[in-house]
């Protein structure tokens, strides 16, 4: 019993010595502390293949209010490198920008080379809790 009392100083000063996730400014996804990280994927229906050249971007948005244009809270932009949907992708946002009480959309759309608008998001899809993914639909964009 003496020994585990020898072991007790020991064990606090080496705890003490830690440095947590909060302590070092990261939270439990390796983020810093107020960003959030949503993932999720970009997929269609159509057995069509993108272009090589295809871009991703990804934005969560502010649509509370109505007949004002969203205003964007985080975005992503990244080239496909011929890889095909469903397409994953990671954003970071700072979530101190999100009022629980507002509205927000995550949207997608894939641009070819040129810039030129074939697949978007067409429906609202909400913004999920923090930690939870989302799967955007796209559709094809007619020209």
């Amino acid at each position: 019993m003496k020994r585990l009392y020898f072991l007790l100083p020991l064990v606090a000063a080496l705890t003490a010595c830690e440095t947590t996730t909060h302590e070092a400014g990261l939270n439990e996804t390796g983020a810093p502390n107020g960003m959030v990280t949503l993932s999720g994927r970009a997929t269609y229906r159509e057995r069509i293949a993108l272009p090589p050249d295809a871009h991703l971007s990804v934005a969560i948005s502010d649509v509370s209010r109505m007949d004002v244009a969203a205003t964007v809270i985080a975005s992503t932009e990244f080239a496909t490198e011929g890889r095909q949907v469903p397409l994953p992708f990671a954003l970071d946002y700072d979530a101190s920008k999100i009022d629980p009480r507002g509205r927000y959309a995550v949207s997608a759309r894939v641009t070819d080379g040129s810039g030129q608008l074939i697949w978007t998001t067409d429906t609202h899809t909400a913004l999920p809790a923090p930690g939870q993914a989302v799967e955007l639909m796209l559709v094809r964009v007619q020209r």
